[in-house]
């Protein structure tokens, strides 16, 4: 039974209640200064967060979400490099569908940090002004808004009508990649191009190396706001575009693995390991297997889409540089197209590309076809290829020409010469090529023939941006940081180039 103590019979500390006072204080104060390290890192990790929230903030204007009359009329899903295995992203309306986007929209969107599109590049240099604040991979159109990730960190979405900003995503490395939009969410991919110094040393000693230092992520957006849904992180860099198919996205990274992730919760299904590191080159599915290239060994392969392993895989002597790892593929009618660049012997005219058709289900080599050797050009040393139809086209980097290919010989139809380093693909419409390329042109290209119709001029320069074509309107980013989207009939009605014939063969 408990009783209750009088004063006397209390503690000493109990008559003293200042003692008791002291003693807590002391207590509490002895607690905070064993506490004291862990309470400073949580309190700076807090006051980092948020400035860092308020530099980088993700924003959000629903003002500018497009209307639903008009998004009807947009594409409904993005799963694939420029939409298609074919690489050729248009898009047609009916006749009912609104005047205003038959007859194309006209406006510019500058990202944060664009050059003026008549200014020089960064430092003089065109690589420093692409890695810096460009948008080099181009737009995904869904729904009325356009998707596009910029190398600045950013990835924008913005009304496909007006041109202006619903909302931005900072995602902590260069956005290389389409954006794919998929059942409400846009899968977005971040890397860079860079080795660190240990890993470069590694590479010089021939060993294998990871390529992308910093934060490597796939995120998972909500299409209309931008917000964070889930984020995985690789070890290397994820700059080719992802290939969604049945809730499942598929990419290759720098740390020379493809991931088979589920879309819904970004867990992986497997993990293949490879051993080259992925550059640029974006998967493309067929209904058994994925394609890409990579890097380191240079190779070009075909993964089972159930288990990730590796079907069949092959290479060519003397590539150089990122060899297979670059160009993304096109794939139609069994046959995967893919652009590689090797080693001529020849040191004024040094190196050249060279297309191939291979057998999808064995990578066997259907045709291939050797380009004009030439100079070695900076940055990215191939082009995407495009199939419409039963052709290719396919530009190079090397010489400045752009072919006509008959997918399935290889025979040479047509070639243009334009001079400028091409690394996009072109989007074909109404029997015309819409190709844009480095000196900051687009160029209108007859498909029968090869003619050039006319040169537009926009300024600045295009990488390998695969312009997409929605009704009247073509839209395309560049490496100078600006979303351009024009109507189809001011291309093609520019008089700033003559009418040039190409070279049949």
């Amino acid at each position: 039974m408990l009783r209750k103590l009088s004063v006397e019979q209390c503690p000493v500390i109990c008559r003293k209640p200042y003692r008791f006072v002291f003693l807590g204080i002391s207590i509490l104060v002895a607690l905070a200064w064993l506490v004291q390290p862990g309470r400073v890192a949580a309190q700076q990790r807090n006051s980092s967060a948020q400035a860092v929230a308020t530099e980088f903030s993700s924003q959000y204007f629903p003002q500018n979400l497009p209307s639903a009359r008009l998004s009807a009329h947009f594409p409904g899903t993005w799963t694939t490099y420029a939409s298609s295995p074919e690489r050729n992203a248009v898009f047609t309306l009916p006749q009912n569908a609104p005047a205003q986007l038959r007859r194309g929209v006209n406006w510019r969107f500058a990202g944060a940090g664009a050059l003026p599109l008549n200014a020089l590049p960064l430092n003089g240099n065109i690589l420093t002004t692409a890695y810096s604040v460009g948008m080099p991979v181009g737009v995904s159109v869904v729904k009325g808004i356009a998707y596009v990730g910029s190398d600045n960190g950013y990835t924008y979405a913005l009304n496909a009508v007006t041109g202006k900003l619903i909302w931005a995503h900072y995602g902590w490395n260069m956005t290389m990649s389409n954006p794919l939009v998929v059942d409400g969410r846009v899968y977005v991919t971040t890397g860079s191009a860079y080795f660190n110094y240990a890993n470069t040393m590694l590479y010089l000693e021939g060993k294998r190396p990871t390529r992308g230092p910093g934060l490597n992520s796939m995120y998972a957006l909500d299409a209309r706001t931008g917000r964070q849904i889930w984020v995985y992180r690789f070890a290397g860099e994820a700059m080719p575009t992802a290939a969604y198919e049945d809730g499942f996205l598929y990419i290759g990274t720098g740390d020379g693995h493809v991931y088979k992730l589920n879309a819904a919760t970004g867990k992986p299904e497997w993990i293949s390991d490879i051993a080259s590191f992925v550059s640029m080159s974006s998967a493309v599915l067929s209904h058994k297997y994925l394609f890409l290239g990579g890097t380191h060994p240079n190779f070009f392969y075909a993964l089972d889409k159930k288990t990730g392993k590796i079907a069949w895989k092959m290479t060519l002597p003397k590539l150089v540089a990122t060899g297979m790892g670059d160009c993304t593929p096109a794939y139609a009618d069994g046959l995967v197209i893919q652009e590689a660049t090797i080693d001529t012997g020849d040191p004024h005219a040094p190196v050249a590309n060279v297309l191939l058709a291979l057998d999808a289900n064995t990578g066997k080599i259907v045709w291939q076809k050797r380009f004009a050797k030439g100079s070695v050009p900076p940055a990215m040393k191939t082009a995407t290829p495009m199939i419409a139809g039963n052709r290719v086209y396919e530009g190079s980097p090397v010489t400045g020409d752009y072919y006509a290919i008959d997918l399935k010989t290889g025979r040479q139809l047509w070639q243009l010469h334009l001079g400028a380093q091409i690394r996009a693909g072109a989007a074909l419409a109404d029997g015309v090529l819409y190709l844009p390329y480095k000196s900051g042109d687009i160029a209108a290209i007859r498909a029968a023939d090869g003619t050039l119709l006319s040169n537009y001029h926009i300024g600045g320069a295009f990488g390998p941006s695969s312009p997409v074509i929605v009704g009247g309107t073509l839209y395309v980013s560049n490496i100078y940081g600006w979303v351009l989207a024009m109507p189809l009939s001011e291309i093609r009605g520019s008089a700033r180039a003559p009418a040039q014939t190409s070279r049949a063969r």
